[in-house]
């Protein structure tokens, strides 16, 4: 059915294992933490999934389906969406422009249909700037739409991370230690927007080492 199954995964690098006969469960709509200290494989057990790492024993499953020989990025392909412990950026873009830019995996007219401009391209792309407007206000980030993310503290390029997430639709939502440098406010109108794509039927897997997030 409809999941991640991490069935008894291990992960070893060279004679340190990071993981040892880990399983879990995620399912659409559902918000599963893994809570840990620093260093106690949390990460790991991220890009075992994701695809990042290769793992020595057990399985991953996405709906069914066996990703041992599936690339990181087809995973993305499959619904998976993830955040990053150290938030990947380009310093010079636009707020706006780094979330529109999780739109574009999920555009159903691809490059051709850009190139051509076609009025179903135009009209996907006006829905994805009301979304992206939503989204940015759900953050809180719609008085700095046009800021660069260069310009910005730690905490707020995480949610602009976590909103650029979203915007990829995914089935599953993982978010590595989101909560990192927020301050309460934004904690709070992180764990809104967590439970609301919950409520959408998204699965989220939240890696964190702060209980009060949790």
């Amino acid at each position: 059915g409809m999941s991640i199954e991490v069935d008894n995964i291990t992960a070893r690098f060279g004679g340190v294992i990071a993981l040892q006969d880990v399983s879990l469960t995620l399912h659409p709509g559902q918000v599963a933490t893994v809570i840990g200290p620093n260093g106690s494989g949390k990460s790991t057990l991220f890009n075992s999934i994701t695809g990042l790492v290769r793992i020595s024993a057990g399985a991953v499953r996405i709906d069914g389906a066996d990703v041992a020989n599936v690339p990181a990025h087809l995973r993305i392909a499959q619904g998976l969406a993830r955040s990053f412990q150290t938030p990947r950026f380009d310093p010079r873009v636009s707020v706006r422009d780094a979330v529109l830019c999780g739109f574009y995996p999920v555009a159903a007219g691809g490059m051709i249909g850009a190139l051509l401009r076609t009025p179903s391209v135009s009209g996907q792309e006006r829905r994805f700037a009301q979304e992206c407007e939503r989204i940015l206000e759900d953050f809180r980030l719609d008085g700095l739409r046009d800021a660069a993310l260069g310009e910005l503290p730690m905490g707020q390029v995480r949610l602009v991370e976590v909103a650029r997430a979203i915007a990829h639709q995914p089935k599953y939502l993982l978010l590595d230690e989101p909560a990192a440098g927020l301050t309460r406010v934004e904690q709070q109108l992180l764990a809104d927007e967590i439970r609301r794509v919950a409520r959408n039927g998204v699965g989220v897997l939240l890696v964190e080492h702060n209980f009060a997030m949790v």
